[in-house]
């Protein structure tokens, strides 16, 4: 038997050897032996959990944490946004929306069925009679008995009218509130219903008392004619009356005789109008309140010739 030296390893041995070399006898069995160790715990760790596919990676070591970070310190969750609650407004609109005809329609209806019984119903007009005079009264320089021209040189020229008192009378107007009355071509009646004029102190619109005044300068003052008192009616919360004419009426009268002359100076006494109710076509004088005193004023003036007899009454003088 002769020896070997092994190429690897530089170890004699006997070629009659059936492992060989020693050495590489070993590194086969260990190498062997060390797979075969792996093989089982491999065996064994599958065996003891189910395989959840391949393990993930570990995360990056993310290393010592930056100077910003570290100043910064802790973050807390930011506060959440409150949520706008929506108005009465924006409530309406979404029911709009929703049910227009109900929300809508309903209301609408009822508003203007109320402004329909509203303006259905009298209407109150502040128009007082007799009207307030700002400035001064322009004075009447007209005396019952004077020749008819007397009033044209004064007032103008006329075309005279049929008299409704009578038919024997001529009737000049000089508007609706200035009248004169002729009988056989004489003055005989001046009636005066317009506030801006007045005959020897005598003016309508001015209370009651100042107008007894003004007669007393002429004669003595003294009622005539029966007072009349017709029931008013309260409308809308105010006291009115069917028209101007049916207000409650008192007559002051003052005869004025030679050497004086010779004619009666009558005047109305009513309460002074504050308004007009219109309902349609019916018109009420409105005097005021309930329970407020009447404001009596001068509302006619009515001057009559007692020089000729006439249909007013016979010759005085």
């Amino acid at each position: 038997m002769a020896l070997v030296r092994c190429p690897k390893h530089g170890i004699p041995y006997n070629d009659d050897n059936p492992r060989g070399c020693p050495a590489c006898a070993l590194e086969q069995v260990g190498g062997e032996q060390a797979r075969v160790m792996r093989e089982l715990a491999r065996a064994s760790q599958a065996a003891r959990r189910p395989s959840l596919g391949p393990e993930p990676a570990p995360p990056p070591d993310p290393g010592p944490p930056r100077r910003s970070e570290r100043l910064m310190g802790p973050v807390t969750t930011p506060p959440r946004a409150p949520l706008p609650e929506p108005g009465w407004l924006d409530r309406l609109r979404a029911a709009v929306r929703r049910r227009p005809i109900p929300t809508v329609g309903l209301p609408l209806s009822v508003i203007l069925l109320g402004l329909l019984l509203f303006r259905s119903g009298p209407t109150l007009v502040d128009e007082p009679s007799p009207v307030p005079v700002s400035g001064p009264a322009l004075p009447l320089p007209i005396e019952p008995g004077a020749p008819i021209t007397s009033v044209f040189a004064v007032l103008g020229v006329q075309p005279p009218q049929p008299s409704p008192d009578d038919a024997s009378l001529a009737r000049y107007a000089y508007g609706a509130d200035l009248t004169v009355d002729a009988l056989n071509g004489n003055v005989y009646q001046i009636t005066l219903l317009v506030p801006n004029r007045t005959w020897h102190g005598l003016q309508v619109g001015v209370p009651q008392q100042e107008a007894e005044g003004a007669l007393a300068l002429l004669g003595p003052p003294q009622r005539t004619g029966t007072p009349t008192a017709p029931r008013a009616d309260t409308l809308r919360g105010v006291v009115a009356y069917p028209s101007l004419d049916q207000r409650p009426n008192r007559s002051l009268e003052a005869q004025v005789r030679p050497p004086n002359g010779c004619y009666d100076a009558i005047v109305d006494i009513q309460p002074r109008a504050a308004g007009v109710l219109i309902d349609g076509a019916r018109r009420w004088a409105v005097i005021g309140p309930p329970g407020a005193p009447f404001n009596w004023v001068a509302t006619r003036i009515r001057i009559i010739d007692r020089a000729q007899a006439g249909p007013l009454g016979p010759a005085a003088c």
